[in-house]
């Protein structure tokens, strides 16, 4: 391979089209090959990223869903035993009440402070983190009431110690405008306002008949609790019995692990975040500053993110579609989010109705396809490129080198040099015994013949050419002249003038000038001497002016007995006193004329300078004439510039 080149000769050849063809079907064999490979590898990444995205979110919604059950798993088992109870009048007939519960100054009832510090129970057990309240508005507790505050009590201190480790806190609160709390952190009882109709809020007032007629447990929307500094929402179970609202059993759930697993549990280049159905964001890694500022949902029209707008529109139409053909997997689906060129998998948390998404940008799955379709494309060109160079170490000696030197012995016929072929200076492959040789053979005996025949043609041609440039230089002065007068005709005028235009506009300066000039009362002159005298008048005339004119002007008979001249002054006196020395001279010359006011031939002339604003020779050429007429207009004999 020492010292190969390519042939570049070769392009146009029998082997170069064969070389073409053979790259061409090659690259077309690797690019159908890759994107055979590309589609399939597409496919199988994209089935494999929405399974890995959707066994994900079926895990995260396990996960995440988990505490919401829980807390609903609770309550149930709550209202369950509590109604037990409730039910039988024999426990607690005699509550008690005012053990466990003082009104104070200020008109409120609140459990006893021991409740919350620590105190042992008649059944041995200390109790603490309790507290209650009972509004000021409430004047008058009812034996039942004070049954069902202290029968809550009796259980959520039975209970809630036991679920602290998930919640932090047991509320059970009544539509009377009371609550007890299991809350070791905070004695919420004996700390909130006596004036405090809870009932007004939403929370409370949502487990109301008139707004809650079903009967169903409510979740709040997700806030920020000033006291716990944590995110949480609150579940409330209605506990009704015989059609009478007795108690909510709640709980309020810490979502701060959830918030932060959103930030850090993610497959790699997706994120997550989550919205609620009602058009509110409760989480995002991209806006948990505006939300921790905030220290709630933000409505996404508020927030302004046509993005997430969208977002939530293509999931709730999913949900809408879902409702009447839930599909094979009803906890997790995939939304084909196309402007934003991703995949969302959503779920929906149990509990608050929030949809849990997944965002995976398609360009992940390109870019696995991407990297395998490159691969195979690099195997592909590099069996490509092999075979090429398999092609041209086979076919060089044989085919190649014997090709290219045909070719360059062409070119030297090409090029009138036989001698080079004829003699053996140019190599070729007459050697070889094959038709290529013999191909080489004849076309050195070709060159030797045309040779001969070319030096004989030559000397003809040269003669022949010489007489031929001869005549026609004479011809192409012939079209440019006057027959008559000698000068230049209306043809080298229109030429020459198209010329100077041009350049003086390139250069942007007035460089030239046109004299237009005729013969004062011609016609007459051939009325009263005779057309030869007219003409020899004509013929004196133009040799007077371009003896005149200066070095680099140019007179041109431009019609009759009009002159064009070509002026190249442009210093506008000189200029002026140049043209008038021309009229001057040719009436300096007295040739009669009887017929003019003058007595002798005179000349008429308008001067037109190069300016700027003029758009064609045209123009250039219209001024001058129109000044000529108005010297001619003015009495003749004279120069309007």
């Amino acid at each position: 391979m020492a010292g190969w080149r390519w042939p570049a000769a070769l392009s146009g050849t029998l082997l170069g089209r064969f070389v073409v063809r053979l790259a061409g079907w090659s690259m077309l064999v690797v690019l159908a090959l890759t994107a055979i490979v590309y589609s399939t590898i597409y496919d199988r990444e994209e089935r494999e990223a929405l399974d890995s995205l959707k066994a994900h979110l079926l895990e995260r919604g396990r996960t995440e869903s988990a505490i919401f059950q829980l807390a609903a798993s609770n309550m149930e088992l709550f209202r369950d035993r509590f109604l037990a109870l409730y039910a039988d009048p024999a426990i607690l007939a005699d509550p008690d009440f005012d053990t466990f519960f003082e009104r104070g100054a200020d008109g409120a009832t609140r459990l006893r402070q021991q409740y919350f510090d620590s105190m042992v129970g008649p059944d041995g057990i200390r109790r603490a983190g309790m507290s209650g309240f009972i509004g000021a508005n409430q004047k008058v507790i009812s034996d039942e009431l004070k049954r069902r505050l202290v029968l809550s009590y009796h259980l959520l201190a039975e209970y809630g110690p036991a679920w602290h480790n998930r919640f932090i806190n047991t509320t059970i609160s009544t539509p009377e405008n009371a609550m007890i709390m299991f809350w070791p952190a905070f004695a919420w009882g004996r700390e909130v306002e006596a004036d405090l109709d809870m009932t007004a809020f939403s929370v409370v007032r949502s487990t109301m008949f008139a707004e809650n007629p079903d009967r169903h447990a409510v979740w709040t929307p997700l806030y920020h609790d000033h006291t716990a500094k944590a995110w949480m929402v609150t579940y409330q179970l209605p506990v009704d019995y015989q059609g009478k609202h007795l108690i909510n059993a709640g709980h309020d759930v810490l979502v701060n692990d959830l918030m932060d697993r959103l930030i850090t549990d993610h497959l790699p280049g997706s994120y997550n975040f989550v919205m609620a159905a009602d058009g509110h964001l409760v989480a995002h890694p991209l806006w948990m500053d505006r939300l921790r500022k905030e220290l709630a949902t933000i409505n996404l029209k508020k927030l302004g993110d046509e993005g997430l707008l969208r977002t939530h529109a293509l999931i709730r139409d999913s949900v809408e579609r879902r409702k009447s053909d839930p599909g094979p997997d009803e906890n997790v689906w995939i939304v084909d989010d196309v402007a934003d060129d991703a995949y969302l998998a959503v779920t929906r948390l149990d509990g608050p109705d929030w949809w849990f998404v997944a965002r995976y940008p398609k360009a992940l799955v390109a870019a696995k396809a991407h990297q395998a379709a490159s691969a195979i494309m690099a195997m592909g060109t590099a069996y490509f490129l092999a075979m090429l160079v398999l092609v041209f170490v086979l076919l060089r000696r044989q085919v190649a080198d014997p090709i290219l030197q045909l070719k360059n012995a062409s070119e030297k016929v090409a090029a009138g040099d036989y001698a080079a072929v004829a003699d053996g200076e140019t190599p070729l492959p007459t050697a070889t015994q094959d038709e290529i040789g013999l191909l080489a053979r004849s076309f050195q005996d070709m060159a030797v013949r045309v040779r001969e025949a070319s030096d004989s043609l030559a000397e003809q041609v040269a003669l022949r050419t010489e007489a031929l440039d001869a005549a026609n230089k004479q011809l192409e002065e012939w079209s440019l002249h006057d027959a008559l007068t000698g000068a230049h005709n209306r043809r080298a005028f229109d030429a020459d003038l198209r010329s100077v235009f041009d350049l003086a506009q390139r250069q942007g300066k007035a460089s030239f000038a046109l004299l237009m000039a005729d013969i004062d009362h011609f016609q007459a002159y051939n009325s009263a001497y005779g057309e030869a005298a007219g003409d020899q008048i004509l013929r004196t005339l133009f040799r007077v002016l371009a003896r005149q004119v200066g070095q680099g002007d140019r007179v041109y008979r431009h019609g009759g007995a009009r002159a064009a001249i070509i002026l190249t002054e442009t210093d506008p006196v000189a200029l002026e006193a140049r043209v008038r020395a021309l009229l001057d001279d040719v009436a300096a010359l007295a040739l009669p004329h009887q017929k003019s006011p003058h007595g002798i031939v005179t000349l008429s002339a308008g001067l037109a300078r190069f300016k700027q604003d003029m758009a064609t020779p045209a123009d250039m050429a219209r001024l001058a004439d129109d000044r000529l007429a108005a010297a001619r207009a003015g009495g003749h004999n004279r120069l309007v510039a």
